[in-house]
C-alpha cells in the first residue's frame, strides 16, 4: 500500500471514526426522552454518508468542472424555495430546512460545496494580469446572502472560509487577498452587528458569566459541563448531570463529549480533526492540477474552520456561530456534505497518485527507449497526464 494510500485510507476511517462517536453522543444526549429514536435515524445518516462517499470517490474533479454550474443553480433555487413559507419549514424562528418525512435536507450545508467548486474552477483558469473573476466571487455572494437570510450566520462564516482556502491555494496576488480579506472581515462584522442576537452572543463571549442566565447561558452550562469531566470523564450516557445545555445534539456536543470522556476525549478528538486537517492540505498540495489544488484546499478549510468554531464556542474561547462539529453532531445533511467533501479529497489523492506513477513510468520509457528519439512515452495517459498538467492544471 503506497504512501498515498495510507493518507486518504486514514482519511476516511478518521471521518468514519468520529461519525460513529457522533451516534454514541446523540445517543447519550437523547435516550432519556426519546429512546433509541435518534441513534436509529443518526445511523440511517451515517449509512447513507458512506454510501455518498463510495459513489463521490468514483467521480474525477474534472466532471465537477462540467457539471458544477447547474449543481449551483440547483442550490440556488433550493435557497430560494426554503424561504419561501409553507415550502421551508422554520424552526426557532430560522427558516432552513425541507421536510421530506423521512429526511429533512438543509440547502445552506449544500452551498458550502457549491460555493467551493464556483470560485475553484474560476480561480484555477486566472493569473495574474489577467481580469480578475468578479462574477464568481459575486456568485458566492449571493449564496452568502441567502444563507444569511435564513438566517444562518454559522454557515455563511463556513461558506466564506471555504472560499478562503480556495484563494490561498489560487495564484491571486497576497495584495489581493489581504484586499478580500479585509472586505469579507468588515462584511461578516457588519453582519454580525446588525442583528441583536448576534449582537448578543459577542458581548457574552466577552464575559459570559455577567448574563449567566440570560445571553451567556449557553456558554456557562457548557463549561460547566466540560470542568466537571475532569481527566476521563463521567462515561458515555452520564452526561448533563450538572448542567442543561440547549442543542447538546448539534451546535453544543462537544461539550457532552468533555462531560463524558474528559480530557482525554476532547484531545483524542481534537487530534483526529488535526489529522483530517494535515491530510486534506497535503492531498492539496499534491493535487495533479491548480483546479484540483483549490477545491481540496476549500473543502479542507471549510471542515477545518466548522471543527475550530465548534469546539472553541463550547469551551467559551471563540464566540457561538451556531456551527456543528463536522462528522459528530446531528444532522443529516450536515453528515452527507462532510462525507461527500471526503469522497472529493479521496478522489483528488487517488488522481495524483496515478498522474505520479503514469509520469514516473513516462520516464522510465523515455530513458530506456532509445527507439523513440522524439521523446513520447508508449503509454498514452502519459501524455494526458503530463499535458494535463503543462495546461496550468485547470483540470
Amino acid at each position: 500500500m503506497g504512501h498515498g494510500t495510507s493518507l486518504r485510507s486514514n482519511l476516511f476511517l478518521a471521518t468514519l471514526g468520529l461519525s460513529l462517536l457522533g451516534a454514541v453522543m446523540v445517543y447519550s444526549a437523547t435516550y432519556r426522552d426519546y429512546g433509541a429514536h435518534y441513534l436509529i435515524v443518526r445511523a440511517a445518516h451515517i449509512v447513507l454518508g458512506v454510501v455518498i462517499f463510495a459513489v463521490v470517490r468514483k467521480i474525477r474533479y474534472t466532471t465537477w468542472r462540467r457539471v458544477y454550474p447547474a449543481f449551483y443553480l440547483a442550490v440556488l433555487a433550493a435557497l430560494l424555495l426554503v424561504l419561501v413559507p409553507g415550502i421551508g419549514t422554520e424552526v426557532g424562528g430560522a427558516r432552513r430546512w425541507f421536510d421530506l418525512g423521512f429526511l429533512s435536507l438543509q440547502p445552506s450545508e449544500f452551498a458550502k460545496l457549491a460555493a467551493i467548486f464556483v470560485a475553484s474552477f474560476a480561480l484555477a483558469r486566472y493569473r495574474p494580469g489577467r481580469k480578475f473573476p468578479v462574477g464568481a466571487l459575486a456568485a458566492v455572494g449571493l449564496l452568502f446572502l441567502l444563507v444569511v437570510a435564513e438566517p444562518d450566520f454559522g454557515t455563511s462564516l463556513v461558506i466564506l472560509s471555504g472560499v478562503g482556502g480556495v484563494l490561498l491555494a489560487s495564484e491571486v496576488r497576497t495584495r489581493s487577498l489581504l484586499s478580500l480579506g479585509a472586505v469579507s472581515t468588515v462584511g461578516l462584522v457588519g453582519v454580525m452587528l446588525l442583528e441583536p442576537y448576534r449582537r448578543q452572543r459577542f458581548l457574552a463571549f466577552l464575559d459570559p458569566w455577567s448574563s449567566a442566565r440570560g445571553s451567556g447561558y449557553q456558554i456557562v452550562q457548557s463549561m460547566l459541563a466540560i470542568r466537571s469531566g475532569n481527566l476521563l470523564g463521567a462515561g458515555p450516557g452520564a452526561g448533563e448531570r450538572v448542567a442543561y445545555i440547549p442543542e447538546i445534539r448539534t451546535d453544543m456536543v462537544f461539550a457532552l463529549i468533555g462531560e463524558e470522556l474528559g480530557l482525554i476525549g476532547m484531545l483524542v478528538v481534537i487530534g483526529v480533526f488535526v489529522f483530517a486537517a494535515l491530510a486534506g492540505y497535503r492531498i492539496a498540495l499534491g493535487a495533479p492540477t491548480t483546479a484540483a489544488r483549490c477545491v481540496a484546499a476549500g473543502i479542507t478549510t471549510m471542515l477545518t474552520v466548522q471543527a475550530v468554531f465548534n469546539v472553541g464556542a463550547a469551551t467559551g474561547v471563540l464566540p457561538l456561530a451556531g456551527m456543528t462539529l463536522p462528522f459528530v453532531s446531528y444532522g443529516g445533511s450536515s453528515l452527507m456534505v462532510s462525507f461527500a467533501a471526503v469522497g472529493i479529497l479521496y478522489r483528488i489523492s487517488e488522481d495524483s497518485e496515478r498522474v505520479r506513477e503514469v509520469d514516473a513510468g513516462a520516464s522510465a520509457s523515455e530513458d530506456t527507449d532509445s527507439g523513440r528519439r522524439d521523446g513520447r512515452a508508449r503509454d498514452p495517459r502519459a501524455v494526458r497526464g503530463r499535458g494535463a498538467r503543462r495546461a496550468g492544471g485547470h483540470g
